[in-house]
Formats: C-alpha cells, sequence, structure tokens
C-alpha cells in the first residue's frame, strides 16, 4: 500500500534526522565566528556568506526534522506547517542542484575529478526522493481534510432535511443519542451478529478537533449502509427516532470509508472573540 510505501522511505531518513539539530547549531556558532573573522579582515566576506548558506541548510533540514521525520502525527498537521515541509524539501533540492552543476563546470574545465561528482549525485537522488515523500504526505493531509469538510456539507444538507421532518412530525426529544441508548444499541448489535458493534468514532476525537469539528455526542460506526449490518443498524435508529447520516462510499479511496454518524451533525468549533458578547 502506498501508505506502508512511506513509512518504509522515512525510515531510511531516521538517522540523518536526529543530526539536524546539531548541525542547526553548529552552523549557528559558525556564523557567529567567521563574522568576527571578517570584521577583524581575516577571513574574505564570500566564506561568510557561505556560512549563511550553510545555516539555511541546517535550517530546511531542521524544518524536515520537526514536520516530516518527527513524530508529528497527520491530524496535527496544518497548512502553514505544510508549506514549510514542502518549500524545505524544495530549496534543499535546489541547492543540492546548484553544488552539482557548479562541481560539473570544474569537471568541465579539468580542475576536478569526474569522480567527485558521484556523491553529489547521491545526495541530491536522496533529496529528490525525500521531496516526493513530502508531497505525498501533503497529498494525504489534503484527502483528509477535503473528506472532512465534504462529509461536513453532507451533514448539514442532509441534517437539515431530517430535522424538518421530525419537526412535522412533533418528535420532541427525538433525535437524541444518548449514553444509555448507545450502550442499549451495542447490547442489542451483539445479540444479533455475536460481535461487537464496530465502532470508529466514540465522541469528540483529536482528529475531529484538529479539522475544527465537536464530535461530542456523536459516533460512527462502519458499517457499509446497504450490508445487512448496516440495513440492521438503520431500523434500529429509525425505531428509535435517532438522528443519523449514513455514507456508502469511501471518499477517493483514502483514510475513509463507509459508515453510518449516529448523531446530529459535527459542528464547527469557534472561539470568541475578547469582548465579543454576541457569542456564547
Amino acid at each position: 500500500m502506498r501508505l506502508f510505501a512511506i513509512v518504509a522511505v522515512l525510515s531510511s531518513f531516521v538517522a540523518d534526522a536526529q543530526q539536524n539539530t546539531q548541525e542547526l547549531t553548529a552552523a549557528k556558532a559558525e556564523i557567529a565566528r567567521i563574522e568576527k573573522l571578517v570584521e577583524a579582515g581575516a577571513v574574505p566576506p564570500s566564506r561568510l556568506q557561505q556560512a549563511r548558506e550553510a545555516l539555511a541548510e541546517a535550517g530546511n533540514q531542521d524544518v524536515l526534522r520537526r514536520t516530516l521525520y518527527g513524530s508529528l502525527r497527520m491530524e496535527d498537521l496544518t497548512e502553514e506547517l505544510a508549506n514549510q515541509m514542502l518549500a524545505s524539501a524544495h530549496k534543499l533540492v535546489a541547492g543540492q542542484q546548484s553544488r552539482l552543476e557548479h562541481a560539473r563546470a570544474l569537471v568541465d574545465q579539468g580542475v576536478a575529478a569526474r569522480t567527485s561528482l558521484e556523491p553529489l549525485q547521491e545526495e541530491l537522488d536522496n533529496r529528490r526522493k525525500t521531496l516526493a515523500v513530502a508531497e505525498e504526505r501533503v497529498k494525504l493531509w489534503g484527502d483528509l481534510t477535503a473528506m472532512a469538510r465534504a462529509e461536513q456539507a453532507r451533514f448539514a444538507s442532509l441534517e437539515a432535511e431530517r430535522a424538518a421532518a421530525l419537526q412535522s412530525e412533533d418528535a420532541a426529544g427525538a433525535g437524541i443519542f444518548s449514553p444509555s441508548k448507545a450502550r442499549q444499541l451495542e447490547a442489542d448489535f451483539e445479540k444479533v451478529f455475536h460481535r461487537d458493534l464496530p465502532v470508529t468514532a466514540r465522541g469528540d476525537t483529536a482528529f475531529h478537533r484538529a479539522l475544527g469539528f465537536d464530535h461530542t455526542g456523536r459516533m460512527d460506526v462502519g458499517v457499509n449502509p446497504s450490508s445487512a449490518e448496516g440495513q440492521w443498524l438503520s431500523n434500529w435508529l429509525d425505531h428509535g427516532g435517532i438522528h443519523y447520516i449514513a455514507f456508502s462510499t469511501a471518499v477517493r479511496g483514502q483514510a475513509s470509508a463507509p459508515h453510518i454518524h449516529i448523531g446530529p451533525p459535527s459542528s464547527r468549533l469557534r472561539t470568541v472573540a475578547a469582548g465579543d458578547k454576541s457569542q456564547n
């Protein structure tokens, strides 16, 4: 699977990632040392420019260490971090490409041996692989975000229709999925199908919070609505007058699957600005 391939490539970079913090610290110290030497006229200003380029390179490596190599979870990745990760990966490729082209010019001039190009080309290939992994991770994150937003839009539309129907029936108190009803559902499902109810999200989750949704009081069940289990669950919820939304397809085949969302749509989390008394 694609995700397994990403993990395999990432694991090959762990040793290099562990050195990034030390390299960044060393690069900063080297800048300070060379600045003093340039002021004293002991070294040419070009040495300072080289040191600054090394610092920028170490900084880009540090960004990748925190966003790509590290323990940052997919649901904790933000648009800002994703952009930083991609920008750093691109800059590292561009910098190595520049070094390789400079070395090739020296080879063409007869100043350097052609064998000196091999390690530079190998490093460029490794950085291109890193860039590909970063692009793949951002794509997966984008798929997750698009899936959540599309699902929320469907929630709003379908729930509006269901709310209107319940109101016309004067179903006061209907549609509430209380903890006691959740326990009863799990017990009834186990009696019929002789296995636990396949709950994929119970109440609020870190994933929903990261995307700005409040999943409190809701439950997602990983069954296909068209299956025997899905039809039984829909009938159970209909009989109890409980709100639910059935999703029969996955979103682009990524990180989601057919399931039934029990409870009202996940509302968006809102932060009340200081001094704003119009929101509760």
